[in-house]
């Protein structure tokens, strides 16, 4: 093997995707390397200011990359569009299919994790409000829904609330909910935009525990709620599973080329 795999930035999946890229055959160098033939970039790649998420400056990067470079990273964004024009290579590794489906198990057990360590009751029994019906709302319901929770799901388009209703769930309009918000213990949020006003957070349980899933989600806190601000767990909760699957992927993307 030719290929010399650069690595910059990430919080700790990223230590386990090297490890496991290494342990596979491939050479690997800290970021900037001038043998690099590629650059691993971590997930996501880049940060709310646009530099590399636990790494340097973007301007930094973009200057220290050579063209012909094959940039590997999660939710390029602008910035791969600006490595392109620069002569490199991109590929985002986070619109493989394989990886969203898989890393949007770990999210939900997380979530579900996060809530039972949270909440001074047990799921069994409790009930839940899932908003957004993707992969994550999907597989979180089904989690809950195992663990005795009573499911209610949020969605906006009629066939995923005929489909929520076919799976045995309770359905709502999102934004609206029409059955009221006081009747749930915990509510999660997948959705990466405003669900839920400040009205209405007011209008939920007391002891009610929200959990924020979406970096770009938005649900208004109101006095007396708890919180919980839960983007990127997959490298909270399960940093070797999903550095692991970050490393495959890469590898199996590699492979193609």
């Amino acid at each position: 093997m030719n290929e010399i795999l650069g690595f910059a930035g990430g919080d700790s999946r990223m230590q386990w995707a090297r490890r496991y890229i290494e342990q596979a055959g491939y050479e690997t160098a800290d970021f900037p390397s001038e043998t690099a033939t590629h650059l691993i970039l971590p997930l996501p790649a880049f940060d709310k200011e646009g530099n590399v998420t636990g790494g340097l400056p973007f301007s930094n990067l973009l200057s220290q990359i050579s063209p012909g470079t094959h940039i590997l990273g999660g939710k390029l964004g602008e910035q791969g569009k600006l490595f392109a024009k620069k002569g490199c290579e991109v590929t985002d590794y986070f619109l493989d299919e394989k990886l969203t489906a898989e890393n949007a198990a770990i999210t939900a057990e997380g979530a579900v994790q996060l809530a039972m360590s949270a909440l001074p009751v047990t799921l069994r029994g409790s009930q839940a409000l899932v908003i957004g019906w993707g992969r994550i709302g999907q597989l979180l319901c089904k989690y809950l829904s195992g663990l005795g929770c009573e499911v209610t799901a949020a969605a906006r388009k009629k066939r995923d609330l005929a489909m929520i209703e076919a799976l045995g769930y309770t359905a709502e309009e999102t934004g609206v909910y029409r059955k009221g918000l006081s009747r749930y213990r915990v509510i999660f949020n997948t959705v990466p935009a405003p669900v839920m006003d400040a009205k209405q957070v007011a209008e939920t349980w007391p002891d009610c525990l929200l959990v924020e899933l979406s970096s770009g989600g938005k649900m208004e806190n109101a006095v007396g709620r708890q919180m919980l601000p839960a983007g990127g767990l997959p490298g909270k909760t399960a940093p070797e599973t999903a550095g692991i699957l970050i490393g495959k992927t890469i590898l199996r993307l590699l492979q193609k080329d």
